[in-house]
């Protein structure tokens, strides 16, 4: 069976559920032995797997798994303890527990298709036990031993050989048909020290992260805290951190998460306990933390916004952020990293490569799908378009057997079975593989409480980290060369903000920055935001309301200071004119700025651009200017910081009336009154000597004779 059919069965399996409630059906004696709808149960009423009529209601079990012995050495005995959903249907006369041991299951395929499909095959053994002869106890539990053979013990299943075998539980002879459900016997040789050659390793990837906790108005987020509380989602993993010691896992903490997680603790008792817990396992030696961003990111979807260059600062904030949170002896200590989720992209790989991480763990389903003859429990070559990664893929034919309404313990013996069966497979080759629950599981603590014991004592399988599972496991192979896989082309997801709106802000407060020191409060909680407004777990809105509070900051700040608006009159060429600047910053404090000056008609014999101290409150500071002409024009005044990257308040104009002449407008007017003097004076002369010459000219008249 190939992959692809063996994920589509267990996801098959995954969308049913058994029936384990009580209730009554038609009378009859026992159930017979056909599918049901339930994942891995038995029983009788429901049509054939992959009929289209609609599927009848699974009859109810009326009993359910408390616990059992989770794997059993042969010519030991098998124990399980089963809790009487219905005791009245119980205590009838001739009830009985019916326990049916079948076939052991030869390969994955026959596994999957007992929990896909609910028919465990043909029978090996099978016992009626009577109810009455059990003894119920206050709770209405009962408990059944059987002896494997020779074990000396009776009852007696007949299993001689090791396997993994299921066992199908019904209550029968009550009058009334019941369901059934199947758990399975895992059943190994311990009468060598090593039963199998080479045992299998087995990862847990566990992950500790939630949203960021502050909220764009600075407040908690309340679904966040509740995660944190007893009972919560993140309280119940720190729980199974704790209790997992013996157990080697390798485990991704949300540094944010961590760190309000350990600041709330301060303050709220509810909350020391489950951050107690997870200091204890993130600095316990078996527990390796791999590396991780501040915040949740998708990588895949950061990269495709542009912004995957801020991704290694996340990783490096990251694991700063652990040391501070746990202790000098964590942080993320991994040689290894696992990228979730899926889809993801060749550059978040690439990008991994750059930061030294060349060994990654992936989701199955991020990778093409290729058939492999044995279940994928082998390393591969990862090939991206920047280079070759050493891969391994995530099982999610195991994840999906923690789902469903089924008791922990059933549940539980369906995840240990599997793994066996995986064992059995090829047990004189180095194999392993991932378990990585989803990001925001929500784990049963009895259910991962049952498979951290196996881990400690089954024969056919160890715990690893990743770096154990690299260093251990061996490298898939076809046709003689290592088998190498891609990953599925896919588009990412859309991210929360994008470059520009990014880059923007970003640069908006380091220029702020640069005038107050980094130590101001506003730069502070800016920095923080701009790290939180990376995850992708945030949605637009909120992203743009945390930036849009950083912009509101700086530009409050800035409005402080400004220039005043005023008539100048220039009574000489040259002169220094008093501006006035406004310093209004609260807190009061003193700053330095550039002022930049500009004007048409005038020239700035100290430069057009100067840094001036601006103390609280009104300064007046004189420019030198020099007029290049008369009359009235505008001189604008800008007030930067000294690098000119933030500006304060807008441009401001000032109105200058220049009653004076530059040199040039002088020297044409000196050369226009000479001018017009030579000409009055050649004119003066030349009128003068024509009345000279008209005198000469003009004869004179003869007196008249007297009379």
């Amino acid at each position: 069976m190939t992959l692809r059919a063996r994920v589509g069965s267990v996801l098959a399996a995954a969308a049913v559920v058994a029936g384990t409630l009580v209730g009554a059906g038609a009378s009859g004696a026992v159930a017979q032995k056909t599918t049901t709808g339930g994942s891995g149960s038995v029983g009788s009423g429901t049509g054939a797997s992959g009929s289209s009529a609609p599927a009848a209601a699974p009859l109810p079990v009326g009993l359910s798994l408390v616990s059992q012995s989770t794997w059993v050495g042969l010519r030991q005995t098998f124990t399980m303890k089963l809790h009487i959903d219905n005791p009245t249907l119980a205590n009838r006369p001739g009830a009985e527990v019916e326990v049916r041991v079948d076939e052991s299951a030869t390969s994955r395929s026959g596994f999957d298709d007992v929990i896909a499909n609910g028919d465990p095959g043909d029978t090996l053994y099978a016992n009626q036990v009577s109810i009455a002869s059990l003894h119920p106890d206050a709770h209405h539990d009962v408990t059944i031993v059987f002896g494997l053979s020779n074990s000396g013990v009776r009852p007696t299943i007949g299993i001689s050989l090791p396997g993994v075998y299921p066992v199908v539980v019904q209550l029968v002879n009550t009058g009334f048909t019941s369901g059934s459900f199947v758990t399975w016997l895992v059943a190994v040789d311990t009468r060598s020290p090593a039963p199998i050659e080479k045992k299998l390793s087995v990862s847990f990837v566990l992950q500790a992260v939630a949203d960021p906790l502050t909220l764009a108005d600075g407040s908690n987020d309340p679904k966040v805290v509740a995660q944190m509380k007893p009972g919560g989602r993140l309280a119940k993993i720190a729980t199974l951190l704790a209790e997992a010691s013996g157990v080697r896992l390798s485990v991704e903490i949300g540094p944010e998460t961590a760190t309000a997680w350990k600041k709330l603790a301060q303050t709220d008792p509810t909350l020391r306990r489950s951050f107690a817990n997870l200091r204890a396992a993130a600095t316990r030696p078996s527990t390796e933390l791999l590396p991780t961003t501040y915040v949740p990111i998708d990588a895949a979807s950061l990269e495709a916004a542009g912004l995957g260059s801020y991704l290694p600062t996340q990783y490096t904030l990251g694991s700063s952020t652990l040391r501070s949170t746990f202790g000098a002896n964590a942080g993320a200590s991994a040689q290894s990293a696992f990228v979730d989720p899926a889809p993801t992209s060749d550059a978040a790989v690439d990008n991994l490569r750059t930061m030294l991480f060349d060994r990654v763990a992936v989701r199955d389903q991020a990778l093409i799908p290729v058939t492999h003859p044995y279940t994928s429990a082998d390393a591969f070559v990862l090939d991206t378009t920047l280079g070759e990664s050493r891969g391994v893929a995530t099982a999610p034919f195991i994840e999906t057997l923690f789902n469903g309404n089924d008791p922990s313990a059933l549940r539980a013996e369906r995840v240990i079975a599997g793994l066996a069966e995986i064992a059995y497979e090829t047990p004189s080759i180095a194999r392993g593989i991932v378990i990585a629950p989803a990001a925001r599981w929500n784990p049963d603590v009895p259910t991962m409480q049952t498979i951290f014991a196996a881990l400690r004592s089954l024969p056919l399988v160890q715990s690893a980290t990743l770096d154990d599972l690299f260093s251990t496991i061996s490298d898939e192979q076809a046709l003689g060369t290592n088998v190498q896989r891609r990953l599925v082309s896919a588009p990412p997801a859309s991210a929360p903000v994008s470059a520009d709106q990014y880059l923007t802000t970003s640069n908006e407060l380091a220029a702020y920055s640069d005038v107050v020191g980094a130590e101001d409060p506003v730069v502070v909680k800016g920095k923080a935001a701009l790290q939180i407004a990376l995850s992708t777990s945030l949605s637009p809105a909120r992203v743009t309301a945390m930036l849009s509070q950083i912009d509101v900051a700086v530009r409050s700040f800035t409005a402080g200071v400004k220039a005043d608006e005023k008539r100048i009159t220039l009574t000489s060429r040259r002169a220094d004119v008093p501006l006035t600047f406004e310093n209004d910053l609260k807190p009061t404090r003193n700053v330095t700025v550039r002022v930049h000056l500009d004007s048409a008609k005038l020239t700035f014999p100290k430069g057009a651009d100067q840094e001036i101290l601006l103390k609280p409150g009104s300064n007046t500071v004189r420019f030198s200017v020099e007029a290049r002409a008369s009359g009235t024009f505008p001189m604008t005044i800008s007030v930067t910081s000294p690098d000119g990257r933030l500006q304060f308040g807008g441009p401001v104009q000032v109105t200058v009336r220049s009653a004076v002449f530059g040199g040039w407008a002088v020297g044409l007017t000196v050369a226009a009154l000479v001018f017009l003097a030579g000409w009055w004076a050649n004119h003066f002369r030349r009128t003068r000597r024509n009345r000279r010459a008209e005198r000469q000219s003009t004869p004179t008249p003869t007196p008249a004779p007297a009379t």
